[in-house]
């Protein structure tokens, strides 16, 4: 077979570095995504320790040696370092430094210089320190069902068995190396630099792909956020429970509305109330259970649904919330109205078969407990079936007569 080491890896290093513009431009059109900048920057570092090792014998030998593989060492760990800031993960400094510092110190004994072989070793060796680190950052945010983080892991982990081939296969007597000048000269390493072209080009749409992917889950997500508090809208909230009551079971429902909102803004201004609503999501936050699923449902109403909760647990909760908010709302600057909050309650158990019929009841029950509370004085949880007048369907005009 033809093999012209100038030629394939000349190829080879320049596919690196347009592969390093495609990303740090990808950084430029997303500037907020700083990973990117991580990433192309690792590729500028491959291009220039490629071109050290492939300089091998024409440049000295403390470049082509010592500072070629320092190079490739930091694209490493500079990569490894774009998948903590991709997490926005503070960078990690120390251990590159005691990498880059081992292998120029190494590169000192006598005879390891000229001996490709433990030089090999140790290059193996300490890459491998980097990619296994790189694996692990990007498999410790799996829980966010990113596909692209996957693609990643396979790709890290089909080049690093890529990389330990060729040693392993020295170590039994497949291959030699060839130690006079450049390694890269072997016609045996032509499969590697197709290997590595290969991997690069592989990862450069996959590291594109993850940032695109989570921007769009972003979007998406975004969609179904209220933009003041933070919470659920009424999109999100329901998309939230059909996916919670899907096996039925217990449950509770609590409707919440805020007492005398319109006199907030009123008397103090829609930016005092926005704060109030703040406040409000807030404490409902700091009151509520991971799986509970909570959300604005519009102007001063709220909507929280319990699963698994009964009754006394509901109330608990509601109680909870409405004591802490009239807290929290003392220090607020409003002297002739206090913020507080009405809730209603209803908890059941609903069934496999149709839950979301059942979940419908549940909300229209917390709903007549809600205006229960408000005819009863406001600043009250009101349990649907055990408050009085709980039970009856309000009057239509009711609510619009308390705001």
């Amino acid at each position: 077979m033809f093999y012209d080491p100038l030629t394939i890896w000349s190829f080879t290093t320049f596919s690196t570095l347009l592969i390093a513009g495609v990303l740090l431009l990808s950084w430029v059109m997303w500037p907020g995504e700083n990973a990117l900048a991580y990433w192309g920057t690792a590729f500028v570092l491959t291009t220039m320790g490629l071109a050290g090792l492939a300089a091998r014998g024409v440049v000295p030998a403390f470049a082509s040696i010592e500072l070629a593989n320092t190079a490739l060492l930091l694209a490493w760990a500079t990569a490894w370092n774009g998948f903590r800031a991709f997490d926005r993960r503070r960078p990690v400094i120390w251990l590159p430094l005691a990498l880059i510092g081992a292998w120029i110190l190494s590169c000192q004994l006598p005879g390891f210089r000229d001996d490709a072989v433990p030089r090999m070793w140790v290059m193996l060796v300490f890459t491998t320190v980097l990619v296994l680190l790189s694996i692990r950052e990007i498999y410790r945010r799996r829980a966010d069902g990113l596909v692209s983080r996957w693609l990643v892991i396979g790709l890290l982990a089909l080049h690093l068995g890529a990389m330990v081939a060729r040693p392993a296969l020295l170590l039994v007597g497949f291959i030699t190396v060839n130690i006079e000048g450049s390694v890269l000269r072997d016609p045996g390493l032509i499969v590697y630099a197709f290997e590595l072209v290969a991997f690069q080009l592989l990862m450069a749409f996959c590291l594109i792909g993850l940032v695109r992917e989570r921007r769009e889950r972003h979007f998406e997500e975004a969609a179904l956020v209220d933009d003041l508090t933070g919470l659920l809208n009424r999109r999100g909230f329901q998309s939230r429970i059909r996916e919670v009551v899907a096996g039925g079971g217990p449950m509770a429902v609590l409707a919440l509305d805020l007492d005398r909102f319109k006199s907030i803004n009123d008397v103090y201004g829609h930016a005092a109330g926005d704060d109030v609503l703040r406040l409000f999501a807030d404490v409902l936050r700091d009151n509520l259970r991971g799986a509970d699923i909570v959300a604005r449902l519009g102007g001063e109403e709220f909507g929280i649904v319990l699963p698994g909760a009964g009754e006394a647990a509901a109330r608990e909760i509601a109680e909870r919330i409405r004591l802490g908010f009239r807290r929290s709302g003392e220090g607020l600057p409003m002297h002739e109205a206090r913020p507080s909050a009405s809730i209603g309650v209803a908890a059941g158990f609903l069934p496999p078969l149709a839950p979301e019929a059942a979940l419908a009841a549940l909300q229209e029950q917390a709903d007549a407990a809600l205006y229960a509370a408000k005819r009863g004085g406001r600043d009250r949880v009101v349990v649907h079936g055990v408050g009085e007048g709980a039970a009856e369907r309000p009057d239509p005009g009711l609510k619009a007569a308390a705001p």
